[in-house]
């Protein structure tokens, strides 16, 4: 059974008190809905032009604590675009258990879309998603903190012609959204990772797309605190070359204070995007023997624009540190500017790769940067399952 919150657990919550008001739930939960309620931090974009509140304002009757599939459906009914709390306790199966058979069937069970004004929070150290994506899509005021998600295996991959197996379903998706805030959450391939892939018709059987990507003209969005490990196409912001019409002015993300270790690339890849990126881990491997064997971190595409500071790349047999950065359209390369970057123990100037010229856009909230040599202590922070100890 679903559970909602009386006020007076609520009211107990608010004050710190322990409180055990939640019907079928163990002795004493723990507190984390304070937490709960905390609303995006000012030095990132999802901090500005109203901030990003989530279901901080919900009333009783939308606070809810879910432990299965068919639980979240219904809090998700039950509450629309009001103000809600939709706390996850334990993993939940999107496919309750039941494999998916065909492209349909996966696309109709497995995404689970969030509406406006909605705060996903994790109550447990395991708290999270297999089996399915989270799509937030012409939403806004969203917030997701706390949660660990596997990516989804496509059991039914497309076939493009000289391009090979393409997989369709990210692990979250936030498609035309503003104001979006993901926080202490991860992203894994976990069970299944890419090594495990075989091949069909002499191609690679690929099936995992995207871990998180943020397109068409998603705007105001943070990701911070969070760990992105073992995948390949790991963040794309930015649908295509062809959608600047919409994308332009928009796509505005900052990335602060997260881990991305064992990726690819597209940490992020850019497209229109003004994209701060500040005190960040990379750790990655490019050695022919490494299972999730690096190519890049920034991605440089059309019009997209990156400001990077005080980032930490640890990447093992790194050619050159400009292997750093990959530009896409020779003609319209993207902007890129860093300051107080560390490349393998050595500060390094982007410049000397000519990877685009520099960005001139101003960053329009107040931030601290961090110390390089303070980002180690990211492993123990970033990532869910922290916050319940903070």
């Amino acid at each position: 059974m679903m559970v909602r919150w009386s006020r007076k657990s609520i009211v107990s919550t608010l004050v710190g008190v322990a409180f055990t008001g939640m019907v079928g739930a163990c002795n004493a939960a723990p507190l984390v809905s304070k937490i709960a309620l905390q609303s995006a931090p000012a030095a990132s974009w999802a901090g500005v032009a109203g901030g990003t509140t989530g279901g901080a304002k919900a009333s009783a009757e939308h606070i809810y604590t879910v432990t299965n599939r068919s639980e979240l459906l219904e809090a998700i009914r039950q509450s629309g675009d009001a103000p809600k709390i939709i706390q996850i306790k334990g993993v939940i199966d999107l496919s309750d258990g039941k494999p998916f058979t065909s492209f349909s069937d996966q696309k109709s069970r497995s995404q689970i879309k969030l509406p406006s004004n909605t705060t996903v929070f994790g109550v447990t150290a395991d708290a999270g998603f297999i089996n399915g994506s989270l799509v937030i899509k012409k939403v806004q005021n969203v917030i997701v903190r706390n949660i660990h998600i596997e990516t989804p295996k496509d059991v039914a991959p497309h076939f493009e012609k000289g391009d090979g197996w393409n997989a369709e379903w990210d692990g979250m998706n936030v498609i035309t959204s503003e104001h979006v805030w993901v926080d202490h959450v991860t992203i894994t391939d976990g069970h299944f990772t890419d090594e495990m892939y075989t091949e069909k018709d002499g191609w690679r059987y690929v099936q995992h797309d995207g871990a998180l990507d943020i397109k068409r003209a998603s705007d105001y969005v943070t990701v911070s605190y969070s760990l992105f490990d073992e995948h390949d196409k790991t963040m794309l912001i930015g649908h295509s070359d062809h959608n600047g019409k919409q994308d332009r002015g928009k796509l505005r993300v900052t990335l602060m204070d997260n881990i991305f270790k064992s990726i690819v690339q597209r940490t992020p890849r850019v497209r229109f995007g003004k994209i701060h990126v500040y005190n960040n881990l990379f750790i990655g491997d490019r050695s022919e023997g490494a299972s999730y064997r690096y190519l890049y971190s920034f991605g440089l595409g059309k019009e997209g624009s990156v400001i990077s500071e005080n980032n930490l790349f640890e990447i093992k047999n790194l050619n050159s540190p400009c292997q750093v950065v990959a530009v896409f359209n020779k003609d319209d390369s993207g902007t890129l500017t860093d300051h107080g970057s560390v490349i393998n123990d050595k500060p390094f100037d982007f410049k000397a790769c000519d990877k685009g010229s520099d960005a001139t856009w101003q960053i329009p909230y107040q931030y601290q940067l961090k110390s390089t040599a303070t980002l180690d202590s990211l492993k123990s922070q970033a990532g869910s399952g922290h916050l319940l100890m903070n």
